[in-house]
């Protein structure tokens, strides 16, 4: 246990002398690659200052373009009410789907709530073989009526280019069926959180000029996610500095690839100059190459900066609830980029190999002086990112060193490793550079996104330093391996999230806005729903289902995105037997939850509407009772939740009709899915007693929930406990149930859908 450092140095050398290996020849080793080492200090210090002379020289124009736009009043961008004068154009928004089931919906639906503009339309690329993606798009597309279906007609996954191209023959298309007739296109992805003042700036600014690029940035993400939280450094710096400075020397601004507006007659020189492929299928970074393009063919191209003041919710300081403020903002796309390491890593590897790479391969060098400079530019990362990850060795190492030096003091008769004075001067300056570059970070980072993301700048330089390394090992193997093989170099798509409704700051939670964000609901509708809820409380989400202003199918797909978990319809007869033992049906109706599946050990409960605290509590204690380790929660129709306490703990419910209906579909004259459509068509039309009383007035919503609680232990059925308490008349609890389903209906219905198999007449289930 006593091991000692002069003991591993001892056991160390004996191991080398048994080895052959003489002090002296492992002297004269580590001497030599101490000379190797003091070289490579010498190139990685020059190449540094190269570097860091170039980032300064940027760093330098910025400010200076700052300080004369202190005093430029004739070059101040317009007024905010001209923009909101300004006559609308026709948009088309142009947003390319590959396996985008997971977010695209959402974004369209945060879109079309977010822009403050009316003349715009949405088109998405689908692909032939991407079903999840088109589904969400058709369903999206019964919601808002500007959004459309752009059809590539062949599998997927191709690139984003050819994707991109397809879009634009649509709109083309889509001009000659309807006369319509777009002023500009605008790029978007499915996972782009827009600006409500993005269309107006398209707007104004696109005049005059051939291609507009607006801001992008980073959504604001937990400062312990370092790899994601880089990407807040790096777009806050090249979207505040660099590319508002590239614009203004070069007078061309590259494409970020979303946020970027093509004017009509750009767009069409694109098409004419590619044959009707405006997208340049060959390359990886296709909004870079069209930006190079567009300047070739003499289409001026601007980036821009533009703020403006728009209402935002925030909690009020000195009372409950939220109030409505005006805050100047820039009016930028964000969106979330990836948080692992891997992903990242991907990610820049196809931004290296399409920009520095292909874009040196494709675009050569061209244009004056400063064009082929900031070409430069785009492709010292080939240079600068091996020369960063080589001089945090070369740290390393040097730390190390006198580190053993410290213990061992025989190995400081080592060299010097600087000895010439002008190396000790790069190292200084190089020094200062550093600094300068942190602190510049540093600053864009804390305007940006404010001063809580600031104090880890330094160490999020380092994971950019790391992520661009392995994305510089990684474009080069494929670059090699593509001039060796001849084989073309695949698209590597990012895999894309979205952010929620609380992340967005849309619906602050209460349902009526959720269903407006979906639109579900206009905003005439729900101020309805509140005056009436303000006249006899009912809550909101029933309050709209009384009034017929909304589905109950929409109703669970709210309450699932407001607790950011699933909602599902479901078929009470599908449920196992075993599993509806879990809870008796009065307790099923109490809580009005039905247990459903099996998962991962535990079980999954459909829910009607989110349940308090302690009924929860009190729910999880009867299934814990029943053997359920772990429970899942989801939302489903009220009507499928009703149909399940009425029937499905009766195994004999429609048993005769259910066979019949089995056999039916097995011979093949009724599909699966028409099936189900069948069962939801029945199953749609079913309400609760309670329901039916509290819309004919003859009760009120809290008189209900009183006798629910009262009666929950007392034997016989509801209508009967209320009667016997006289909350309601004997006549008006007949009424209601005869406006309630019967089984003699549902059997009536299932005897016509399976006589229409038989005829082979087409499904017809709206009762």
């Amino acid at each position: 246990m006593g091991v000692t450092v002069q003991t591993i140095l001892h056991d160390a050398g004996t191991w080398f002398t048994s080895a052959g290996v003489t002090p002296d020849s492992l002297f004269q080793a580590l001497l030599a690659y101490w000379g190797f080492l003091k070289i490579a200090i010498i190139v990685t210090a020059v190449l540094i200052t190269i570097s860091s002379i170039d980032d300064l020289f940027i760093d330098l124009l910025f400010w200076w373009r700052s300080w004369e736009k202190l005093w430029d009043f004739w070059g101040r961008p317009p007024k905010q009410a001209l923009l909101d004068r300004h006559p609308e154009k026709m948009i088309a928004l142009m947003v390319p789907a590959w396996q985008e089931s997971d977010v695209i919906a959402s974004m369209v639906a945060n879109t079309n709530k977010t822009f403050d503009y009316s003349r715009y339309k949405i088109f998405i690329g689908v692909y032939a073989n991407d079903p999840d993606t088109a589904r969400e798009v058709e369903k999206i597309r019964q919601r808002f009526p500007n959004v459309y279906r752009a059809e590539v007609p062949h599998d997927g996954p191709t690139s984003k280019a050819d994707c991109l191209n397809w879009l634009v023959q649509n709109i083309l298309l889509h001009e000659k069926r309807t006369g319509d007739r777009f002023d500009a296109f605008l790029m978007h992805d499915a996972e782009d959180v827009v600006h409500p003042y993005g269309l107006k700036t398209v707007n104004w600014f696109i005049e005059d000029r051939g291609m507009i690029q607006m801001p992008v940035l980073s959504m604001d993400r937990p400062w312990y996610e370092l790899v994601a939280c880089h990407y807040m450094d790096e777009f806050a710096e090249f979207h505040t500095k660099d590319l508002p400075v590239r614009s203004q020397v070069s007078g061309m601004t590259p494409s970020a690839g979303v946020a970027t507006a093509f004017a009509r007659s750009a767009m069409l020189a694109l098409c004419r100059e590619k044959d009707g492929q405006p997208f340049n299928t060959d390359s990886l970074t296709e909004d870079y190459d069209v930006a190079h393009r567009l300047s070739a063919l003499g289409y001026p191209s601007e980036f821009i900066r533009y703020h403006a003041r728009v209402p935002r919710r925030r909690k009020a300081w000195f009372r409950k609830g939220d109030v409505t403020v005006m805050r100047r903002e820039l009016v930028a796309t964000k969106e979330f980029f990836p948080d692992k390491f891997v992903t990242s890593v991907r990610q820049k590897t196809r931004w290296m190999l399409g920009i520095s790479y292909l874009g040196w391969q494709q675009l050569g060098w061209f244009g004056d002086l400063a064009n082929r400079y900031y070409l430069f530019r785009d492709r010292k990362a080939l240079f600068t990112s091996p020369v960063g990850a080589i001089a945090y060795l070369i740290v390393i190492q040097v730390l190390g060193y006198w580190g053993v030096s410290a213990i061992w003091p025989q190995i400081a008769q080592l060299p010097p490793l600087i000895d010439q004075p002008w190396v000790w001067t790069l190292v200084f300056i190089n020094f200062f550079f550093l600094v300068n570059r942190i602190l510049h970070r540093a600053w864009f980072t804390g305007t940006n996104h404010g001063i809580k993301h600031v104090w880890l700048t330094p160490v999020r330089i380092v994971v950019s330093n790391l992520v661009g390394f392995g994305a510089f090992g990684r474009s080069l193997r494929q670059y090699v391996t593509h001039l060796i093989t001849g084989r073309t170099i695949a698209w590597d798509k990012t895999q894309h999230s979205y952010p929620s409704l609380s992340e967005l700051q849309q619906g602050g939670g209460r349902i009526g806005d959720v269903l407006r964000f979906w639109n579900h609901l206009s905003e005439e509708d729900l101020e309805r729903a509140l005056a009436a809820q303000r006249n006899r409380y009912r809550p909101i989400g029933l309050q709209l289902l009384d009034l017929g202003l909304i589905e109950d199918e929409h109703l669970a797909e709210a309450f699932a995105e407001r607790g950011e978990v699933y909602a599902s319809m479901f078929d009470a007869f599908q449920i196992e037997r075993d599993l509806l033992k879990v809870l008796t049906v009065q307790q099923a109706a109490w809580f009005g939850a039905v247990p459903l599946r099996r998962q991962n050990g535990g079980i999954d409960v459909a829910l009607s509407e989110p349940l308090p605290a302690p009924r929860r509590a009190e729910l999880e204690k009867l299934l814990g009772v029943a053997g359920v380790k772990s429970v899942r929660y989801l939302y489903a129709p009220l009507s499928d939740i009703a149909f399940a306490i009425r029937f499905a703990w009766d195994d004999q419910a429609f048993a005769a009709s259910r066979a019949v209906l089995a056999r039916t579909r097995q011979e093949g004259r009724i599909s699966a899915s028409d099936e189900a459509g069948l069962w939801r068509a029945i199953r749609v039309k079913h309400v609760r007693l309670g329901d039916l009383l509290v819309r004919s007035g003859a009760l009120s919503h809290d008189d209900l929930q009183t006798a629910l609680t009262r009666g929950r232990d007392l034997p016989g059925r509801l209508g009967e406990q209320l009667v016997a308490s006289g909350l309601v008349s004997a006549e008006a609890r007949d009424a209601a149930l005869a406006l309630q389903v019967s089984a003699a209906w549902v059997e009536l219905r299932l005897s016509e859908a399976i006589a229409s198999a038989s005829k082979a007449e087409p499904a017809r289930y709206a009762y």
